[in-house]
């Protein structure tokens, strides 16, 4: 369904994405598009969705180019990141001129737009104007316009920003619905655990490069190339150092005002005898906290290896 070979993109001199290449199959599912701001993940939409072409490379969805083709645009839904609306109209209003824009009218058109808002949770408030809706409400708009003509791509720029924790999981679930259709979903996101809630294919981008292409675990195994620090609070925090120097793994020791800090190497190996060590009793325990096994540490890490 979707090919990049060697895709890439510059706004002048500035170049937003380096030669990028990966393939997504035909059937349905969901891709996270995982990055911090400014890595890249924006234009990587701009051209997956036919907005600008590449400067250099090739893409291709449907087997086709998408830019400026109505055969391949038509078969796209796109939520993109902006929060912009005309002022004056409500969510029905909004609904029903996109419609006409994507070729609906009549019956089928009012049949489109009941289901969409019925799919995104705003059958009852879609009357509202937008200056009268909260952002949350304003993106579960724009996910049903993007519905509208049933598309076989979904592509979601930051789509959960600004919903409540009810709206999140309305969307994640119509999401996996979607897929479970048949319909290929891209959502984009600086957030490890919203996407892998949704899906475990993940693209990382960083600085405008495609650092890694897979699962979340294994993007998580990167981490093990690495020593991972983690914080251990105890009221005897000398006694949880001298555990952790007889354990194979510790790569560094650092004590911290009631607590032990630990490098350790193989973090899937050090956790275990951790917790053995707390459950029998061995090691008095206040607290646990990694303090990079996170998304930013897979990116410095990624970053490290790729200089």
């Amino acid at each position: 369904m979707i090919r990049l070979e060697r895709a890439s993109l510059r706004y002048g001199d500035i170049l937003g994405l380096s030669p990028t290449s990966f393939q997504l199959p035909e059937n349905g599912g969901i891709t996270g598009l995982l990055g911090p701001n400014g890595a890249g993940k924006s234009s990587l939409i701009q051209l997956l969705a036919g907005l600008l072409p590449p400067s250099g490379g090739e893409v291709t969805i449907f087997g086709q180019a998408p830019f400026r083709n109505p055969a391949v645009l038509a078969r796209i839904g796109l939520v993109p990141e902006g929060d912009r609306f005309p002022v004056g109209l409500n969510g029905t209003r909004w609904l029903r001129m996109m419609g006409e824009l994507s070729g609906l009218s009549g019956s089928e058109l009012d049949t489109a737009i009941q289901r969409s808002l019925l799919a995104v949770g705003m059958e009852t408030r879609a009357q509202l104007g937008f200056s009268s809706m909260s952002k949350g409400m304003r993106q579960r708009i724009r996910m049903a316009q993007a519905l509208l003509h049933e598309p076989d791509l979904l592509i979601l720029d930051e789509p959960f920003n600004g919903m409540d924790p009810e709206a999140r999981l309305i969307l994640m679930d119509l999401m996996r619905e979607l897929a479970l259709a048949g319909k290929r979903i891209i959502v984009s996101s600086h957030i490890l655990g919203e996407v892998a809630q949704l899906t475990e294919r993940i693209l990382l981008l960083f600085r405008g490069r495609l650092l890694a292409e897979g699962s979340v675990p294994e993007i998580r195994e990167l981490l093990d190339r690495h020593p991972v620090e983690l914080r251990v609070a105890s009221e005897d925090a000398r006694q949880v150092a001298r555990w952790a120097v007889e354990q194979g793994e510790l790569v560094a020791l650092r004590m911290e005002d009631g607590a032990a800090v630990l490098a350790v190497r193989n973090p899937r190996d050090f956790l275990p005898k951790l917790q053995d060590a707390i459950a029998t009793g061995q090691l008095p325990l206040n607290a646990l906290d990694p303090l990079d096994l996170n998304l930013d540490a897979v990116f410095q890490y990624l970053t490290k290896d790729n200089a």
